[in-house]
């Protein structure tokens, strides 16, 4: 019961974590969005930025908030999955349910990539 807890606890911590990423990025004084200093996300500029999950529903749980205000602010945003979840033998359909998030969240499928590569795989005994 206690792992329970702990996986609600991480969640939420991350979450939380994705929000506030969001907040600071839109604050109008941001040292992320001055172009003067360089900033990492310029309101000017577009930007290449890359999200890489581990699994499908990732960028859902956790990077939804974040997808949202990158992709309504026009930067180009990248999808690489590293598995299609395939654990419970329902990989295929867990991939068109990323390709399904990441339409309603914006980002166009031609820039979203799973990799279902043996090696990256969890054996489970």
């Amino acid at each position: 019961m206690a792992w329970v807890l702990i996986v609600a606890s991480l969640l939420l911590l991350l979450w939380l974590a994705s929000l506030t990423l969001c907040k600071f990025l839109h604050a109008p004084t941001s040292p992320l969005l001055t172009t003067a200093g360089g900033g990492l996300f310029s309101q000017f500029q577009e930007r290449n930025i890359l999200l890489v999950v581990a699994h499908p529903d990732d960028e859902s749980m956790f990077f939804s908030p974040t997808i949202s205000y990158l992709t309504s602010r026009g930067h180009n945003l990248h999808i690489l999955c590293l598995s299609i979840g395939d654990a419970d033998g329902k990989g295929n359909v867990r991939k068109e349910e990323l390709y399904q998030a990441c339409a309603i969240l914006k980002v166009p499928l031609q820039q979203v990539k799973t990799l279902d590569h043996p090696d990256l795989q969890v054996l489970v005994q």
